[in-house]
């Protein structure tokens, strides 16, 4: 019986690798923990950086609106007052034309503004080459600047009205103290916004007793008028615009007028009637002014 030879068996693999090149050993385990460790860390990362941004953006809303202020001019350019005017003045200044005779000369006055027309009286005076002198309330001219600046900016005057408006009693006429606070609040808001003193000042309801004194020691001169359009009394209606122009036109029999408006207060008749009262002056010659050309 033959023997069955022995089957030939694979040799076995070496444990190591051969010298010189080493074998590498991935440990899975080590390389799924590492790799966690990433993650943990990337989402650590993130969170830090989402957070810090809300952060910003919270900061950035909390944050109060950046207000650009603009500055009131400077009163360095501007001259004193002149010596205030003795008495009171109800006429317009004078002007001598190249021969030295006078022409006639008319200034339209508005009280008690700055107002809610105050912008609508200006585009009028503007749209036309006139301009005015404007008698401001103080607590409005503080309230908005603005418009002070733009009245100095197209050219106008400004005088003091006093703070509030108070009414002296005719008879006793002004307490010299009172009226000292009150004109001196509301030189100061118009410094304030324009950086310019004013030099005018019209007594509110025309009442000059008592003022006389108190203005002209703080260098002001007193501003009343010819012409009384009672603008302050029409209704906020255009329809009695011809009305108010009509009653302005009495001046017209003056050399040198003072026509008193309002800017105050809804004053649409006032603003439909000033274009026809422009253009009556104009019609006859008259040279609109302003009051501080005075002196």
């Amino acid at each position: 019986m033959a023997a069955t030879p022995p089957v030939a068996r694979t040799p076995k693999a070496p444990d190591r690798a051969p010298a010189g090149r080493p074998r590498l050993r991935v440990r899975w385990d080590r390389v799924s923990v590492l790799v966690a460790l990433v993650a943990v860390l990337a989402t650590v990362i993130v969170h830090s950086m989402v957070a810090a941004v809300r952060n910003n953006l919270k900061s950035v809303d909390a944050k109060p609106a950046v207000t650009t202020v603009v500055p009131a001019p400077s009163a360095a350019s501007q001259p004193k007052c002149p010596r205030p005017m003795p008495g009171v003045v109800r006429t317009a200044p004078v002007i001598h034309g190249e021969t030295g005779e006078a022409q006639p000369t008319v200034a339209l006055t508005f009280d008690d503004g700055p107002g809610p027309l105050t912008t609508d009286v200006l585009d009028v005076l503007q749209q036309n080459d006139v301009h005015a002198t404007f008698f401001v309330i103080g607590q409005n001219a503080a309230s908005e600047p603005e418009m002070l600046q733009r009245i100095v900016a197209d050219g106008h005057a400004i005088g003091d009205h006093t703070w509030s408006h108070p009414i002296a009693s005719a008879r006793p006429g002004w307490k010299a103290s009172t009226l000292t606070k009150q004109i001196s609040r509301t030189r100061q808001a118009i410094v304030d916004a324009t950086g310019r003193e004013p030099c005018l000042f019209r007594p509110p309801g025309g009442i000059v007793k008592g003022a006389e004194r108190v203005a002209h020691a703080a260098g002001l001169s007193v501003i009343l008028w010819s012409v009384d359009t009672r603008d302050w009394a029409a209704p906020p209606s255009r329809k009695f615009a011809s009305v108010i122009q009509k009653r302005a036109a009495a001046g017209l029999k003056e050399q040198h007028p003072v026509i008193l408006l309002h800017d105050g207060g809804n004053r649409m008749a006032t603003v439909a009637a000033l274009p026809g009262i422009i253009n009556d002056y104009r019609a006859h010659g008259y040279r609109f002014v302003t009051l501080d050309e005075l002196g």
